[in-house]
């Protein structure tokens, strides 16, 4: 199954956390649920939103938030949650630690709701999207693990 798919087979029933542990809302299309990360006036999916990815000047938000998909330094990044397992990644972190999950840019997670909540059938553009980020992001960790073990095979 496609991120995508997942993302919608998901919609609503999916929570994403911070990497603090910090409860960031539902993972939904709803933007009237007030748990949902796309509730603009809520506190999860607002700009002022305290536990908002949106918030450009929270701790979940924004380039500089500590815990922030959107900072490309965040090492504590949020994750989706779905049945009580990580499942993805939110960050643009291209070294961050996975354990194997896969990873999502913000803005794409934030999109393929917003493209729900205007038209539920059709995400094509959203899919081709990830798909190209999915292969950016699985070069990067080839490379990143190909430089780590030229580095580890040094110190032998």
């Amino acid at each position: 199954m496609q991120i995508i798919d997942f993302l919608v087979s998901v919609n609503g029933n999916a929570q994403l956390w911070g990497g603090d542990g910090q409860f960031l809302g539902v993972v939904s299309s709803n933007i009237y649920d007030v748990n949902s990360i796309l509730n603009q006036y809520g506190f999860y999916g607002g700009q002022y939103g305290v536990f908002s990815i949106s918030n450009p000047y929270g701790l979940y938000g924004g380039q500089w938030g500590v815990y922030s998909p959107y900072n490309p330094y965040c090492t504590y990044p949020p994750v989706i949650v779905y049945g009580n397992n990580p499942v993805i990644i939110v960050t643009r972190n291209p070294y961050a630690q996975t354990n194997g999950l896969p990873i999502i840019d913000p803005d794409l997670l934030l999109g393929v709701y917003t493209q729900l909540t205007q038209s539920p059938t059709n995400v094509n553009l959203v899919q081709a999207h990830l798909q190209t980020l999915t292969q950016a992001s699985k070069s990067n960790a080839e490379a990143i693990n190909r430089a780590m073990q030229i580095s580890a095979s040094m110190f032998r």
